[in-house]
């Protein structure tokens, strides 16, 4: 393992006092630097797979997410879990920063010690979690976080990824949203271990829930889990405490069924690709820039890039 420098070794000793200054600041660090990032995790060691329920909570703007996210944190708290929110906003192509959004109705819980609220730009990415997002899990792990929830906008390939990192995704949606269904029954991706259907004091509400779960119960009749759907009122909690069982109850069919390891692999081995994807195109692009200055342009960009594919290639074994 690699020698510390002085501040990290300063901001592990007071993360293992549970400081969240400490923590907070490890977590921009890591966000901003994958050399930190490395460094910090080789210290962590194996505190980062500390028992956590990682939660993914996703669906389409307007749903309530944050509303319900921020009564499911009380119902942990009063069980006496300590939480960690994990919330993707969508980055600025300028700033690079998060847009906080309705995540700012949350800010009351963050007075809380024991809740931890971070916001997450998407890094210029389509989809999926950003690094720094990924490193955070593991990071609220190490800290000793028993819930650790992930927010995301938006349906398709970025819930593909975002369920790879976490142990139970929930799929929310609402009356009156039939292009959530129609997409869903189209072929959306069948990532999704319990469905809430929020806002359930809607007008149209029983027909929505009725085909959600009619939809739910043909796509998953094969799976060893039977996917849960649930009418919730986020405003005022209703619902919230059957939403709650069912995230326990799924996370307890995962650790008997054995599937909590096999999960726990799969984002793993999707991570490493990432990270060699990340750092295979990082070196490809410097070494194109270097290339470039010399070639000149041809009529066959195929016979190019095979050419310079080789050599890159060449230089990788080397």
């Amino acid at each position: 393992m690699e020698e510390l420098s002085d501040e990290l070794s300063t901001l592990l000793e007071r993360f293992k006092t549970r400081d969240t200054r400490a923590l907070a600041r490890i977590i921009t660090l890591a966000e901003r630097s994958a050399d930190f990032s490395e460094r910090l995790l080789d210290a962590l060691g194996e505190q980062t797979h500390r028992r956590a329920h990682v939660i993914g909570v996703t669906g389409a703007p307007g749903v309530g997410k944050s509303t319900l996210i921020d009564k499911l944190v009380l119902k942990f708290r009063e069980k006496g879990k300590s939480v960690g929110v994990i919330a993707i906003d969508p980055s600025s192509v300028f700033s690079g920063g998060a847009v906080l959004g309705d995540r700012s109705r949350m800010n009351r819980l963050s007075v809380d010690p024991q809740v931890f609220i971070r916001s997450f730009g998407t890094a210029g990415e389509l989809g999926g979690l950003s690094r720094g997002a990924r490193d955070a899990i593991k990071i609220l792990r190490a800290f000793g976080k028993d819930v650790i929830i992930v927010e995301t906008t938006g349906t398709g390939q970025n819930e593909v990824d975002v369920a790879l990192y976490v142990h139970t995704s929930v799929v929310v949606t609402m009356p009156g949203l039939g292009d959530d269904l129609q997409l869903m029954e189209a072929g959306f991706p069948e990532i999704g271990d319990v469905f809430v259907l929020n806002k359930s004091d809607l007008a149209g509400s029983d027909a929505s829930y009725a085909e959600l779960k009619n939809m739910v119960q043909l796509r998953y009749a094969e799976r060893a889990w039977k996917p849960r759907v649930i009418k919730t009122v986020g405003v005022s909690a209703q619902g919230v405490d059957e939403l709650l069982r069912a995230l326990e109850e799924h996370y307890d069919h995962l650790v008997s069924s054995g599937e909590l390891a096999l999960r726990e692999n799969a984002g793993f081995r999707k991570e490493v690709e990432e990270i060699i994807k990340e750092r295979l195109e990082h070196e490809l692009k410097r070494y194109l820039e270097n290339r470039f200055s010399e070639q000149s342009v041809n009529h066959n960009p195929y016979k190019v890039a095979k050419s310079l594919l080789g050599e890159f290639t060449k230089l990788l074994k080397v």
